[in-house]
């Protein structure tokens, strides 16, 4: 989130832009490939293979929204972020409600990445993969990385790098290993083993399966360090998403002709399990490990990300300086934190993880599109400055990506949109509070 009325950056004289098209591309594609996946075929095995059509839709509806992303950067590249594009296309309303949405929306993100540490803790300690057991493990990393994150930034940005090269482990295997115990047959077989509709099984699956790729919009700060900007973001953009894409798919397809449909569905540890049944319980351990390490680490930093708006004076600013610079967050915002994701998580207990998991991600998603759509809108509202044939362009990527916004919301769970509507509305609230104490503020000044 940048401030419209920040100096100007001060790489806009070029010296700072250092990143080509290949570092860019894989800097993007890093940003996606996290801990969002390690519990998604489970989500997505209960649906079936035929989720595979769901990947390809979030993939091309994400295009588009990335397509607008990397227009709006180019047009403006010293701006700072979409919330800066927001507020300079609709007012500052509409940046500061974007900002609100976008820090409810990392509130129950950190609760799913808590669900996902705890399933695959499950591997390892059985009990915790149900009930009282379940809410206790997702409430401890919770708490865990509420001191972790009192120990200071630094630290979580030291765990955080630790377990990025981890992380990757599970998700590359699967994507390439995973071919060799692929089965056609078993993939055949859970095509769609509740003989739904494609019309209604293909967009319910596309909301959980973009949960993988939120986050996207942070290509758009590397503007400023990249050479050649107007050739090199959007393809950079493009590009990691097609690469983070191509493994995502590449994965989930294979582990899909592993597992059966029903198994895969019913897994708090998809990708340890599906090691287990290619080539044995030794090599499952070992995932389950890596992946355990990798999403504590996303847990950790995703926590400071949250806990850094909180510190913010305005939700509509930006933090600029680096995590090895920023102070300790406040007692109160971290006891404010880990208290409110204590209450998602007693709320939304379930009877399994994934469906726990399924919950929390869609209301993530249903957020995070309201913050995409405005974004995708505001690229069609500055269109009318281009060229004639590039103000089309634009008219049509930026409206794409609004529509299949919509469109993912529509798709969603009717009773989980009542949670995301809650939010929303104190998002507004917000707004009218803020603006009272800012006439308060201008009254008592003028005495």
């Amino acid at each position: 989130m940048a401030d419209v009325s920040a100096p100007a950056s001060p790489f806009a004289n070029g010296e700072h832009r250092t990143l080509g098209l290949f570092l860019a591309t894989m800097t993007v594609a890093s940003c996606m490939i996290g801990s969002g996946i390690y519990m998604l075929p489970a989500s997505l095995g209960g649906l079936g293979s035929v989720s595979i059509l769901s990947w390809i839709a979030a993939t091309a509806g994400a295009g588009l929204i990335a397509g607008s992303l990397a227009w709006l950067a180019v047009l403006d590249p010293e701006a700072g972020g979409m919330f800066t594009y927001i507020r300079k296309a609709f007012g500052p309303a509409a940046g500061f409600i974007a900002g609100v949405l976008y820090w409810a929306s990392t509130l129950p993100g950190v609760v799913a990445i808590a669900i996902g540490c705890t399933g695959y803790l499950g591997v390892f300690v059985p009990a915790v993969r149900h009930g009282l057991g379940a809410t206790s493990s997702v409430t401890g990393f919770i708490w865990l990385f509420v001191a972790a994150n009192w120990a200071g930034p630094r630290f979580v940005a030291r765990l955080q790098g630790l377990s990025l090269g981890l992380g990757l482990v599970p998700v590359l295997l699967a994507a390439v290993g995973g071919w060799f115990f692929f089965h056609g047959a078993t993939f055949a077989q859970s095509w769609n083993p509740g003989g739904e509709s494609l019309a209604t099984l293909v967009p319910r699956g596309a909301v959980m399966a973009f949960w993988a790729f939120l986050g996207i919009e942070g290509a758009v700060v590397l503007a400023p360090r990249i050479k050649n900007p107007a050739r090199n973001v959007p393809l950079a953009t493009l590009g990691g998403l097609g690469l983070a894409a191509a493994v995502y798919i590449a994965a989930c397809a294979a582990m899909m002709g592993i597992l059966p449909a029903a198994a895969l569905g019913r897994s708090s540890a998809p990708f340890a399990d599906v090691a287990a049944a290619a080539v044995g319980g030794s090599l499952a351990g070992a995932i389950a490990l890596c992946a355990l390490v990798k999403a504590s680490g996303t847990l950790g930093s995703t926590m400071l990300l949250m806990l850094e708006s909180l510190e913010c004076e305005s939700v509509t600013a930006v933090v600029s300086a680096s995590p090895r610079t920023l102070p300790r967050a406040s007692a109160a915002n971290l006891l404010f934190t880990g208290a409110l994701a204590t209450l998602i998580v007693l709320v939304s207990q379930s009877p399994t993880l994934v469906r726990q998991l399924t919950i929390v991600t869609n209301v993530v998603v249903v957020l995070s599109m309201l913050i995409y759509a405005a974004a995708c809108l505001a690229l069609v509202r500055v269109a009318h400055a281009l060229p004639a044939g590039r103000k089309i362009g634009a008219w049509i990527v930026g409206g794409g990506g609004a529509l299949f916004c919509a469109a993912i919301v529509a798709a969603s769970e009717p009773n989980l949109l009542i949670w995301s509507a809650l939010p929303v509305l104190g998002a507004f609230a917000a707004y009218g509070l803020a603006t009272l104490r800012r006439q308060r503020r201008a009254a008592l000044s003028e005495v």
